[in-house]
């Protein structure tokens, strides 16, 4: 569907960065002990991973608006959320539908609200009760998943597969996933740039000064070294994730993405072996058995699943 209104992105220049390898045909093994076991592990750029998937020919804005257009859609426009900022992230809750009106529509209501952002949808769980859109695509070949999609852990394991969409400039902030979980993120539509740190340089990039600390207040785009002067340090990984692409990222690395162009990704976190313990360890520590339900938000990852499910896993996987 054409977006009116809308500017594609030219690619963001980076000094010192790292370009992220392209490989294809990347196995399970390789990726446990290279990517996501050695050291701290490293990102990869894998450019077959949805050849064949049902969702690379159907999914578009339009498609969802036909037939999830009253699903419930919580949009916002600085991810993640910071506390005490000011002003502080706008988060709406919007019909489907009529988010796709928005960005079809430069005089929608919900364009009045801009703060020179756009507002991005980035919080749409459908594979919690769409079975078909669950057809549509499937495991990734080249990670161990430990957490079934079916069973006891079902509903849980498909609240932390996302589907993000939106228009050109929609940006996640520099951010990493908490409870120690790794992700991957698959452009099904457009293209998204990705600027990612590892685990180490975060005290290059002053993680957790003012925020919490998986997050940091340095801009890589808008880089301000007077106020950052470590960052002028730090190596960037980066990466342009093209349509049909998947970026793996490692548990704790640091990442910005910014949408180029309008933009469909299909995105999941998730623990094997590598890190299962560690998860486990920080997600008891969030959600203690005798308070199931009372969690502080900020501690919420930017991915996580929008409420405390009540079947995750008891046990580590073996």
């Amino acid at each position: 569907a054409a977006m009116a209104g809308w500017h594609e992105l030219a690619t963001f220049e980076l000094p010192n960065a790292i370009v992220i390898e392209r490989r294809a045909k990347v196995s399970t093994e390789e990726t446990t002990q290279t990517l996501l076991e050695r050291g701290e592990g490293r990102p990869l750029i894998i450019t077959d991973a949805t050849e064949g998937w049902p969702c690379r020919k159907l999914w578009s804005n339009r498609y969802f608006a036909a037939n999830y257009g009253s699903d419930e859609l919580i949009c916002n426009d600085r991810a993640p959320f910071r506390r005490g900022e000011r002003p502080s992230m706008q988060t709406i809750r919007i019909q489907l539908g009529d988010y796709v009106r928005y960005l079809e529509d430069p005089q929608h209501w919900l364009a009045s609200r801009e703060r020179g952002q756009p507002f991005y949808g980035n919080s749409w769980t459908p594979f919690t009760k769409h079975e078909e859109l669950r057809n549509q695509i499937k495991r990734m070949y080249f990670v161990a998943d430990s957490l079934p999609d079916t069973g006891e852990s079902a509903s849980f394991s498909r609240q932390l597969t996302k589907v993000f969409f939106g228009p050109p400039s929609c940006i996640t902030r520099l951010h990493y996933d908490t409870f120690n979980l790794h992700a991957w993120l698959s452009q099904i539509k457009g293209r998204k740039q990705f600027i990612l740190y590892p685990p180490s340089q975060a005290h290059l990039l002053h993680a957790g000064e003012g925020v919490d600390v998986s997050q940091t207040c340095f801009d890589p785009l808008q880089p301000d070294f007077a106020r950052f002067p470590r960052a002028r340090q730090a190596t960037p990984f980066v990466a342009v994730c093209e349509e049909g692409e998947t970026l793996l990222v490692p548990s704790n690395w640091f990442h910005l993405a910014v949408s180029l162009t309008p933009s469909i990704t299909l995105m999941r976190n998730f623990f094997n072996d590598t890190n299962a313990e560690a998860f486990l360890e920080a997600w008891l520590r969030a959600h203690p058995p005798e308070r199931p339900h009372q969690v502080d938000p900020s501690h919420e990852p930017a991915h996580a699943p929008a409420h405390t499910p009540t079947n995750a896993p008891a046990h580590a996987p073996a």
